[in-house]
């Protein structure tokens, strides 16, 4: 959770540049409660050690693949923006089939954290797992309506056939 938290921020700061486009404050402020709420719900669970070594040298490096993946899909998006002075229909290999695919993966983070911070005994993570479907319903409305974005910018034929934010299926 720490390196989430960390990543996201550095990644506000790094990748902000001028838009027309507004955040609502409540967004703003819901986003700041759920970051300071989930850790300390996490905490207060109890720490993970239930995990077999199995579990924890697979997930570990799904969730740093995730994160990676995450990173980069903001940091492409910054510079499609940056370098070019105005919006451009993505043209990265993954985003040709998947609209939001940084969005996949902050779920994927979360969910992937669920099963890691298994309190002993447990198979999950049931305050994290809350989390992931919060992060999933969050970022899936956000999604439609970035597709809706999209069309509007750039034309249904451009957009096409393109996922929102699970592969092949929405």
């Amino acid at each position: 959770m720490l390196l989430q938290g960390v990543r996201r921020m550095l990644e506000s700061n790094a990748y902000t540049s001028t838009s027309k486009s507004r955040m609502w404050f409540a967004h703003w402020l819901l986003g700041l409660v759920f970051y300071l709420t989930i850790n300390i719900a996490v905490w207060i669970e109890g720490p993970a050690s239930g995990l077999t070594s199995w579990a924890s040298t697979a997930l570990v490096p799904a969730i740093l693949t995730a994160h990676m993946l995450q990173h980069s899909y903001h940091a492409y998006l910054y510079r499609l923006r940056a370098e070019n002075k105005r919006y451009q229909l993505p043209l990265h290999p993954i985003f040709s089939n998947l609209l939001c695919p940084h969005y996949s993966c902050e779920t994927a983070i979360y969910l992937l954290l669920s099963f890691l911070a298994a309190p002993h005994g447990r198979m999950i993570n049931w305050t994290l797992f809350c989390g992931t479907v919060f992060v999933a319903v969050n970022l899936g409305v956000t999604a439609i309506g970035t597709k809706k974005w999209y069309i509007e910018k750039f034309g249904k034929d451009k957009v096409g056939p393109r996922k929102r934010m699970v592969p092949g299926i929405w």
